[in-house]
Order: structure tokens, then C-alpha cells, then sequence
């Protein structure tokens, strides 16, 4: 297993193959990079294309059991906090800094379940890869 300095681990969530949602994880390898500009030694990883970006704010309270994606997205926690429970009833919970790469394009009900927690809407960065 890698040093946790050398990854980032981001969350998946997607489609099981039988109708359902799950989620699971992904690393992301980190490489040692110096910057000439800033004089300091920085961990980037490799590049990725995408096609568009987006913010979305959803309100306290906001819930939805029908929700899925679209597209291939990589979505960005800005501030707020967010529960996602799959369709196996497994919940995680997201808070600011959170990355959740989100692969459920194909709708089978019932998705997922989305519930934004606290007294805070929760602002979204959502970076569409195809």
C-alpha cells in the first residue's frame, strides 16, 4: 500500500450491474513536482480531461430518492455537508474538501438518495469528464 502523502482517495459511486447503486473508492497517485516560481516542492497528479464545470447550490433540507447522474462527473464539496445513501442502503457522509466522482448514469430506480444535512446549503463543483 502507498504512503497516504503519495495518494488522494476519492469516492466513487456508480451503478452495480443489477439495477443498483454502490459505492467504492479510487487513489489517486500524487507525484513530487518543484516549482521554480514558488521555491517549494509540490504533489500533483496527472492530468484529465473534461469537457465543462458547473456550481450548484442545493438548500438545508433539499432531499431527493430519484437522484442519478447524467454524465461522468467529478463533483467537489465547496461548503455543506451531504448524505448519499445507495441502493443497498449504505450512507456516507460528505463535508467540505470531500471529491465524489459520480458514475450512475444509468437510471434504474431507485438510484440514490441525496439529503443535504445541517442549516447550511451545500455549494457543489461539478466538473463534467465526458
Amino acid at each position: 500500500m502507498q504512503d497516504a502523502k503519495t495518494t488522494m482517495r476519492i469516492t466513487t459511486f456508480s451503478n452495480d450491474g443489477q439495477g443498483g447503486t454502490h459505492f467504492g473508492d479510487e487513489r489517486v497517485e500524487l507525484r513530487g513536482s518543484y516549482n521554480d516560481f514558488l521555491e517549494a516542492a509540490l504533489m500533483m497528479s496527472g492530468s484529465r480531461l473534461c469537457k465543462r464545470y458547473f456550481f450548484s447550490e442545493l438548500p438545508p433540507g433539499f432531499s431527493s430518492s430519484k437522484d442519478f447522474s447524467s454524465r461522468r462527473q467529478l463533483c467537489v464539496l465547496l461548503s455543506g455537508e451531504i448524505e448519499l445513501t445507495s441502493s443497498a442502503g449504505d450512507v456516507r457522509h460528505f463535508v467540505a474538501g470531500d471529491v465524489i466522482l459520480l458514475e450512475d448514469i444509468d437510471y434504474e430506480p431507485p438510484g440514490r438518495a441525496i439529503f443535504i444535512k445541517g442549516e447550511h446549503p451545500a455549494r457543489v463543483l461539478s466538473v463534467q469528464i465526458d
